[in-house]
């Protein structure tokens, strides 16, 4: 059968408010949303509630919040430094008041749709091992206890991303994980325009059929903060889209069922959403670096 997939709660929430009818007669029962606006960026809040919330948008009750912008093909300095610093704020107010974290990049590094998250991991300022090494002088230094890590894909380890992890947290301990992805959008003009936040966990490759060990409070044993990407789309979603309103042959979309699409200057957009991604985390643990200083240090 065929299935709309979207790692998205906003495009969750627009189809929910569309098939009942209540885009101009009020919420969904079991959500919250709210929007704000920053120049150019758009930053709307999405909170389920209650079972029914989860049962009409299909994601577990939390927060999500999702920040719009126009491109990140062609960010001028000064939009990278806006974007960078709501994205930190957004960060530090959804893991609140924590001594230390864990980064994990998520995804291929060799496949670019597929690399935001390793990206933004090496942009991150790793300073676990100064604290390790010379507690005295980590004290002193006014750093962020940081650890970062990158735990590649199951093709590639043999192993699940998420058991690295666990291990990984078992001996850090850290207060929370942070875990950048590349998501799954339903519409195409979402693709790398949106960065999606909460703080409910994720599930890798859930968004493009293939979910694997969730990454999640329960499962990794610590509070986890999802940072995602659109960065592709399901092309039988974009079919169905473009003739809605007019008879579609569900085989027909079921055989375009799994082949993605991404834009053609994925490359570019990789690398500038990770290094947003990286530079954020920075900005809202270490807060004193300047953009400049990180882009030397990382």
């Amino acid at each position: 059968m065929f299935e709309i997939r979207t790692d998205l709660a906003e495009e969750l929430r627009d189809r929910a408010m569309s098939a009942e009818a209540k885009a101009d007669s009020g919420e969904l029962d079991g959500v919250l949303y709210r929007e704000t606006e920053k120049g150019d960026v758009k930053i709307s809040t999405i909170e389920i509630v209650n079972e029914n919330g989860e049962k009409k948008l299909g994601k577990k009750c939390g927060k999500y919040v999702t920040i719009s912008y126009p491109t990140a093909s062609g960010l001028g300095y000064a939009e990278l430094i806006a974007l960078c610093d709501i994205l930190a704020e957004q960060i530090r107010s959804l893991c609140g008041d924590v001594s230390s974290a864990l980064v994990c990049g998520l995804g291929n590094r060799a496949l670019a749709a597929d690399a935001v998250g390793v990206l933004a991991a090496e942009k991150v300022l790793v300073t676990h091992h100064m604290k390790k090494n010379d507690s005295s002088f980590f004290r002193k230094s006014g750093f962020f206890d940081l650890a970062a890590l990158s735990p590649g894909v199951m093709a590639k380890t043999g192993m699940e991303a998420a058991d690295l992890v666990k291990s990984a947290v078992e001996d850090l301990r850290p207060d929370v994980v942070i875990a950048v992805d590349s998501l799954a959008a339903r519409e195409a003009a979402r693709l790398a325009r949106t960065i999606q936040l909460s703080d409910t966990g994720l599930s890798p490759g859930s968004g493009v059929g293939n979910r694997r060990a969730s990454f999640d409070r329960a499962y990794i044993g610590v509070p986890v903060i999802a940072i995602g990407v659109p960065t592709v789309v399901d092309t039988a979603t974009l079919v169905y889209d473009a003739l809605e309103g007019k008879e579609t042959n569900p085989a027909l979309l079921q055989k375009l069922s799994g082949l993605f699409v991404s834009p053609k200057e994925i490359d570019v957009i990789a690398e500038n959403v990770g290094k947003i991604i990286g530079y954020a985390i920075n900005r809202a643990f270490h807060g004193d670096f300047s953009y400049e200083e990180m882009a030397m240090m990382a």
